[in-house]
């Protein structure tokens, strides 16, 4: 028979001593700053995150400094760097670490070997149209991430964003927060140098043809380490472009290294990893909800059920299973005044990936990351696309004669997720065939005027022809940036409430209308969740 564990997080007082204690966490600058003189007077209560990524992350310390007994559900493992370089799998070597209980592991479609299933760092979401990629894992989608932290530009994040949002406002406050918790900074002039470095400095060569001057985003990366990376003192994973599995030599500062311990320093948070939330419920008696997980091991055997409670729910699974786990409770009769529009609005960002081969410029064989360099174009029609140079760790024979880049447009198709009467779960639905979509249209044609101007007018029409074919797993048929579903205007309030119940917030990507506005998503959930807290804070 199954354990059942029942886990009641206990009410502790807010006290100076316990918000000193707060502070005093890894990375956890500005601390005492981030909690509200109202907050520190209210009595504390206790709170649940489901997910530990860089919403669930932001929750977690935010709640802990303020006094709140906090656990936070995880279901995958914890991935602590090991000292023989040999935490996380590599793009050249996948194996099981790399994949989500998956039978087979590897990025690209066309590349995939045979594991035993293990509760690795990276799932895919097969939808209909399209597949979502998310991490797994305490730190959850940071693990995998390519490090990329960029701000968008007020146009781009007003196109995208409902009135009231206050772009002014996160980027005066709450992007540079999120920057200096994360040590997002950009890459530097003596690692640009190096000869791993090379493709960088051509992209720029290969941009000014382009005739568009770049900006130089941040990247979540310990630039220190990627120096012992290239001296040869720590194993490489940022200084050879390998970080979709998690970078072994520590170098990417992904949430596990900076808001989740700080966290847990305050005394006030708990991490609970291999514990799949299956239900919530609403507690019946007074404002709170009960959530139930199963503990899982290696295998996914359930060794027991934990039933926990608490005042305040924070939901932080990724886009896609914070999405989920509402649709099913809604559908199933558990949370029956969630807002019919749960579900509604998810999009993959406007991500649309391309190669390019038997380039002008030499990339090298070793491509040193995360990538270099941005530009926007406002001249194009039907309204302004972005791309970036993302390093690839490629392997003989296209490394070195072939690089990967991310173009992002403007698109208004979403999706939805919707329960799926006939398995009682939940299914993607992207109706967006390769080709016909407005994303593929306008992002193909990106991609060929991109050519025509950095290769083509130059005298080298044979060279650098994108390739963004589905089939080769490029294009628009897979997303690591799937946002939406319990979108700020539709299912959420603009404090990150959510719609039907009272004490419930969402804190990820699932908060955005299916973009952020022609960038990666990952600052921008960092902002608006610490935003979201915030305002939670002051309503103690």
């Amino acid at each position: 028979m199954l354990g059942v564990d029942r886990v009641t997080p206990e009410r502790t007082p807010i006290t100076r001593r316990a918000l000193i204690r707060g502070s005093a966490g890894l990375g956890a600058l500005g601390a005492l700053s981030a909690v509200s003189s109202r907050a520190a007077a209210a009595p504390a209560g206790s709170a649940i995150v489901i997910g530990s990524g860089f919403g669930g992350a932001v929750a977690a310390l935010r709640l802990g400094q303020a006094g709140i007994r906090t656990t936070v559900f995880e279901r995958g493992r914890r991935w602590p760097i090991r000292s023989d370089g040999n935490t996380f799998a590599t793009f050249a070597s996948p194996d099981k670490r790399a994949a989500w209980f998956s039978p087979t592991a590897g990025i690209s479609g066309l590349v995939q070997v045979p594991v035993e299933p293990y509760p690795g760092v990276l799932e895919k979401v097969q939808g209909n149209g399209i597949e979502a990629v998310y991490g797994a894992g305490v730190g959850g989608g940071s693990l995998v991430f390519g490090a990329f932290s960029a701000q968008p530009d007020k146009p781009d994040f007003d196109l995208v964003f409902p009135g009231g949002t206050d772009y002014d406002e996160l980027a005066r406050t709450y992007y540079p927060r999120a920057r200096r918790m994360i040590r997002a900074t950009p890459l530097p002039p003596d690692i640009l140098a190096h000869p791993n470095y090379v493709g960088a400095r051509s992209w720029i060569r290969t941009v000014a043809r382009y005739g568009v001057t770049p900006s130089f985003i941040d990247y979540s990366v310990d630039w220190d380490i990627v120096r012992k990376e290239l001296a040869g003192a720590a194993p490489p994973g940022i200084s050879n472009g390998d970080l979709s599995y998690g970078v072994n030599s520590g170098a990417k500062t992904s949430v596990d290294h900076n808001y989740l311990p700080a966290a847990e320093a305050t005394g006030h948070v708990t991490i609970k990893p291999m514990h799949e939330v299956f239900e919530i419920r609403p507690r019946s008696r007074r404002p709170g909800f009960i959530v139930r997980a199963r503990l899982i091991d290696d295998r996914r055997n359930t060794l027991r059920i934990v039933t926990a409670e608490a005042d305040y729910l924070f939901m932080a699974a990724g886009s896609y299973h914070t999405t989920s786990m509402l649709v099913r409770a809604r559908a199933l009769g558990h949370l029956p005044r969630l807002s019919p529009r749960i579900g509604d609005g998810w999009g993959a960002n406007g991500d649309f990936v391309i190669l390019r081969t038997a380039l002008r410029d030499p990339y090298g064989p070793i491509q040193g990351g995360p990538g270099y360099g941005r530009i926007r174009d406002e001249r194009l029609p039907g309204g302004p696309a972005a791309i970036v140079y993302q390093a690839s760790p490629f392997p003989s024979p296209l490394g070195g004669v072939a690089t990967t880049h991310l173009i992002q447009v403007h698109t208004d198709e979403r999706g939805t997720i919707d329960f799926d009467h006939s398995t009682g779960g939940t299914r993607l639905t992207y109706p967006f065939a390769e080709g016909t979509s407005v994303l593929d249209r306008r992002a193909a044609a990106f991609a060929g005027h991109f050519h025509q101007m950095t290769e083509a007018r130059h005298g080298y029409p044979q060279n650098g022809i994108p390739v963004y074919s589905r089939a080769f797993g490029f294009g628009s048929g897979s997303t690591y940036h799937g946002l939406g579903g319990v979108t700020i205007g539709r299912a959420a309030r603009p404090d990150g409430s959510v719609r039907g119940y009272d004490n419930l917030y969402v804190v990820d990507g699932a908060f955005a209308p299916g973009a952020v506005g022609l960038v990666n998503p990952s600052l921008t959930i960092l902002a608006m969740a610490e935003r979201t807290m915030d305002r939670f804070l002051a309503t103690l």
